[in-house]
């Protein structure tokens, strides 16, 4: 199956491809990601680094979600959702995420701390 995470259609044809196989799914890795490329937007309008690091990851996490709760009720086996970042969210703004300027040129930092910030909501599921 193919996966373009900067694109949110990519990622919508994905996740239902999948799920119509009717597989189970007790892990999802979010990993793949991009860094330092030139500016540019993705299909969607969106800066390249944050689509691809944080929007892609989000939206696939949510349309799989379901699945992941319910093979854990069915196998008793608990899911694991599990999102890599690099450490560069330590350089980010001193305010945090601008959320005002999310598609700058100078988005990667961001990304990651995004992805952390998404980790807490996931906890509560």
């Amino acid at each position: 199956m193919k996966l373009d995470l900067s694109s949110l259609k990519s990622v919508r044809a994905f996740a239902d491809n999948f799920l119509a196989t009717g597989l189970p799914l007790n892990i999802l890795i979010n990993n793949a990601g991009v860094m330092f490329c030139p500016f540019q937007l993705s299909v969607d309008g969106f800066e390249m680094q944050f689509a691809t690091n944080h929007l892609g990851h989000f939206y696939l996490t949510n349309l799989l979600l379901e699945n992941i709760k319910r093979t854990a009720k069915e196998t008793g086996i608990e899911g694991r959702i599990v999102n890599l970042s690099s450490f560069a969210h330590v350089h980010t703004y001193e305010g945090g995420i601008l959320f005002d300027q999310i598609d700058n040129k100078a988005g990667y930092d961001d990304t990651g701390l995004n992805l952390i910030f998404h980790f807490p909501s996931l906890d509560i599921l």
